[in-house]
């Protein structure tokens, strides 16, 4: 009769001290990948305060470091900026000169290549911006065929200079989904850039939103590009 009371009591003894220790492991758990807040040692036994106060102290340095990371990428792209957008207008302005056709060459493919780097550049500035956002609600509630339709508009007249069609299709309704707005907008950037750059002179690309016939909630984003282009013929997102 002894036995199973001390069994009992040890159980009941074991789970009430460990129960502190189970809720801080949940807390842990139930952490965004973002949230790097330090953990409350109260809800922690006496035991591991210390275990607890160290792991702080590495949350904080680890927040520090990102930090630095994030302010390293943001100024770097800014200083970027400027030498690639004036090396870029220097190369198109020798490009109106009368020039071997070797110089040539080599002019438009400076042009270009500067053009890629700046492009990155924005990218990298786009990355900045979405990190450097509060830690609260990452995503949010977005019109899709809004945004996607500005994102065709902004890329018109790099289509137009390689004499190619640049289309835009939507469904006769609006199209919400959860997202961060930013790192949305510039994905469809890039998608489309892609597609401009390796589509085929006088080609066609379509931009288009639409919906499962059987389920509006699910949403497909898609350039689709001719076959004969150097990437796959669409691209979903």
């Amino acid at each position: 009769m002894i036995l199973p009371l001390v069994i009992i009591l040890v159980w009941f003894g074991l789970s009430h001290g460990l129960a502190p220790l189970h809720a801080l492991q949940s807390n842990i758990r139930a952490r965004r990948p973002d949230d790097l807040s330090p953990l409350e040692a109260g809800q922690a036994p006496p035991e591991i305060a210390p275990l607890v106060a160290s792991f702080n102290d590495l949350l904080t340095r680890l927040e520090q470091n990102m930090e630095f990371q994030k302010r390293f990428i943001a100024d770097a792209a800014h200083q970027m900026k400027t030498p690639l957008a004036g090396l870029h207008m220097q190369a198109e302005f020798a490009l109106r000169q009368d020039v071997l056709i070797e110089v040539q060459r080599s002019l438009e493919q400076i042009a270009t290549s500067s053009e890629h780097a700046a492009r990155l550049v924005t990218q990298l500035l786009a990355l900045a911006r979405a990190e450097n956002r509060a830690t609260g609600q990452i995503f949010s509630r977005i019109e899709l065929t809004t945004l996607t339709r500005l994102a065709v508009r902004d890329w018109v007249q790099a289509a137009l200079a390689k004499g190619m069609d640049l289309g835009y299709e939507e469904p006769p309704y609006p199209v919400e989904v959860e997202g961060n707005v930013v790192m949305l907008r510039e994905m469809l950037s890039n998608l489309i850039d892609n597609a401009i750059l390796y589509t085929p002179h006088s080609g066609r690309i379509t931009v288009r939103v639409r919906t499962e016939e059987h389920d509006i909630d699910i949403v497909h984003l898609e350039v689709e590009t001719p076959a004969s282009a150097f990437r796959p013929p669409s691209a979903v997102a």
